[in-house]
């Protein structure tokens, strides 16, 4: 991940033809996503999770855009390729993209994925008492819900994430994302986080749940086993092209 991102990095301080002027680096020309955690709670005793009561999450660099989809339609009178407005998909990184740091770029990121392109209230759910969403968790990762949408029991949902690193992430299952400008392209998008509850999990959890048995998952506590904690805060994101991004986390999917 850390090499996909130096590389998108360098694409967006390209487009906006700052390079590595520090003296850029504390006008927002970007955006940001500011965080608060707040009530985390252990979930099973002896797990634990990243962040503690009241940790902020500065993430400095925010970039978003809309994510664009193809439906093709093979015969008859509107026979054809086109493409439609899937939702936005926002990522914030902790580090500025537009100084010279750029190799130093690292976890944690913040990735949102709503499933419109308007100002509006945006609920963030996911069935945590259910292992349907373990299971789907087990065929994809935090990277894919951010770039395509949570995708589960035939419905696209909004998907909050906060990647802490390559084994651990937060994936909200409540709460609301609110829009409250959404810009053309280079100028910003605007809104907050209001109440949304994460789930903590990590690669070694998620793979001993996937392996539970039917009769083991008939008797388990799921809700009550992940850890979990609650996201306040900001959203200023410019929107622009971040193909690059998006291309990168889809890399790293794979």
């Amino acid at each position: 991940m850390k090499k996909k991102l130096v590389a998108l990095a360098a694409v967006v301080a390209c487009a906006f033809t700052f390079g590595a002027c520090e003296e850029f680096g504390d006008l927002d020309l970007v955006g940001h996503i500011n965080l608060t955690a707040t009530n985390p709670v252990q979930g099973l005793p002896g797990l634990t999770q990243a962040y503690e009561d009241s940790t902020v999450l500065n993430f400095k660099s925010a970039m978003c855009n809309v994510s664009v989809d193809s439906v093709y339609i093979e015969a008859g009178e509107y026979a054809g390729s086109y493409e439609i407005n899937a939702g936005t998909v926002f990522v914030g990184t902790r580090q500025d993209i537009l100084v010279n740091d750029i190799a130093q770029l690292t976890f944690p990121l913040c990735g949102i994925n709503l499933r419109d392109t308007v100002v509006g209230n945006y609920p963030i759910s996911l069935p945590i008492d259910d292992f349907s969403f373990i299971d789907m968790l087990d065929t994809t990762n935090v990277n894919s819900l951010i770039t395509s949408g949570l995708s589960l029991g035939g419905n696209v949902g909004n998907v909050f994430a906060v990647a802490v690193s390559e084994e651990a992430f937060y994936l909200g299952f409540s709460g609301t994302v609110s829009i409250s400008a959404y810009g053309q392209d280079f100028h910003r998008v605007e809104g907050t986080l209001n109440n949304v509850q994460a789930v903590y999990v990590t690669l070694e959890q998620l793979e001993y749940l996937a392996g539970l048995s039917p009769e083991q998952r008939a008797s388990f506590d799921l809700a009550a086993y992940l850890p979990k904690i609650t996201f306040n805060g900001s959203i200023s994101t410019m929107r622009a092209n971040i193909d690059a991004i998006v291309d990168a986390l889809n890399e790293n999917s794979k």
